[in-house]
């Protein structure tokens, strides 16, 4: 069996990024034939550890600058992006989803560039494994319509929640919203019913927003951790680092400053805290800027709490997965309070870590710890949940029993290789076995 991977962006260490790059190659340990094609690929920032066995075709390399942009389209690009600073401006292409239609425009025109890379490439594939977003699946349908190849589309997030849901100015306008439900995106559901031959999500509330979106209802298939992390010894590198005593509890989060991931409620936390559990507490997040207002935001609300030396922030991700894997464990607590969270990679990697992961609602995987340890699930935003959660664990040390749940749920049902047999099934069925 012959696949064709798309991803649109293999460009950061992020979930999807890291979700396309493990089924690729426990695909090809399976026995699947696996080439991958992106749009954008760098190969320093994009999980290497995992992309030296692979395949990986791509249109240009961010650092490389492999796409020259000509004088004139360059300053074209400037004049406009000044333009539409002015706030007027910003409100009218807001209101009307100027912004959606224009980049509705750019993925038609990057996707044909992603198709033709696959035509070059010369090779006869079985099946068009499509991942995230429209760049991807577009790409795919234009393949499709040369070669009758059918589509798996894994579908990682939907356009309404980056064009409606994501960014603060565009929630209010009614129009806005009128014109994209009802009008712009029904482009994209009639290309997508008409051209994709099986669609996956990670988990119930995705699998309702593609319902709604389409009209049908996915497959879910779930995320999963190498087998190997399964067996990892605990580890002490924030105790030695920092100088922490055995009996500090150390909390750990791997996060972005971005609204949606919601920082400010481990912030928030913290100050909620009895005097005697905050003494206990050492709470370490690593967490790059995504929105420079939001962390100044952060820094000015809990000036507190980044002064504590039992808090320390961290704007970088971990450099490579050695390191994250040695954050997970050295951590007795992982904390991820989210909303509008497709899955969270994150609170599986640190129970398959043996560390106890606490989820607000507003992440896919509470779906499945709230039926493993459903008192380290809170309710999202609810901070005075999360605060009381914390305490009552510190106290009683519960986190040792309920770590060893969660990694025991997770290694009978969420590693790599179980959720690509599933897949394998799954292509089976499309391709008459």
């Amino acid at each position: 069996m012959k696949i064709a991977l798309i991803h649109s962006h293999l460009n950061d260490r992020g979930g999807s990024q890291r979700y396309v790059l493990e089924i690729a190659n426990n695909l090809k340990s399976l026995g699947v034939e696996v080439d991958v094609f992106c749009y954008e690929y760098n190969d320093d920032l994009c999980y290497p550890e995992l992309t030296s066995h692979l395949n990986i075709q791509k249109i240009y390399t961010r650092k490389d600058n492999e796409i020259k942009i000509s004088p004139k389209n360059n300053f074209f690009k400037k004049y406009i992006k000044s333009f539409s600073k002015y706030k007027i401006v910003k409100k009218i292409i807001n209101t009307f989803g100027i912004d959606y239609l224009y980049s509705l425009y750019l993925v038609n025109k990057s996707s044909k560039k992603v198709t033709e890379l696959i035509i070059d490439n010369k090779i006869e594939y079985d099946l068009l494994f499509t991942h995230e977003e429209p760049l991807s699946v577009y790409a795919a349908i234009k393949y499709k319509k040369i070669k009758n190849t059918p589509i798996y589309w894994f579908c990682y997030d939907t356009i309404e929640k980056w064009f409606l849901e994501w960014k603060e100015d565009h929630k209010s306008s009614i129009l806005r919203r009128f014109l994209l439900k009802n009008i712009y995106f029904k482009y994209d559901k009639y290309i997508i019913n008409k051209f994709v031959d099986k669609i996956a999500v990670l988990d119930d509330n995705m699998s309702k927003r593609y319902h709604k979106l389409y009209g049908k209802n996915p497959l879910i298939r779930r995320g999963g951790i190498p087998e190997t992390i399964l067996d990892y010894s605990k580890k002490n590198k924030f105790r030695e680092r920092f100088n922490l005593s055995d009996d500090m509890v150390v909390i750990f989060s791997l996060t972005r400053f971005v609204n949606y991931r919601r920082v400010h409620d481990i912030f928030d936390m913290y100050t909620k805290l009895d005097v005697d559990v905050q003494k206990k507490l050492f709470i370490y997040i690593s967490s790059p800027i995504t929105d420079n207002s939001y962390y100044e935001w952060c820094i000015e609300k809990y000036s507190e709490v980044f002064e504590s030396k039992n808090v320390q922030v961290n704007l970088d991700f971990p450099k490579n997965d050695d390191e994250m894997y040695d954050m997970y464990l050295s951590s007795d607590l992982f904390v991820f309070p989210n909303e509008n969270q497709t899955w969270g990679h994150a609170p599986l990697e640190a129970m398959g870590c043996g560390v106890t992961a606490l989820v607000s609602t507003g992440c896919g995987i509470s779906e499945i710890i709230k039926n493993i340890s459903s008192e380290t699930v809170f309710e999202v935003s609810n901070t005075v949940a999360l605060t009381n959660m914390i305490e009552d664990m510190v106290r009683s040390k519960s986190y040792e029993i309920i770590s060893k749940k969660q990694k025991e749920y997770v290694r009978n049902n969420l590693t790599w290789k179980k959720v690509c047999e599933k897949y394998v099934d799954d292509f089976k069925e499309i391709l008459g076995n």
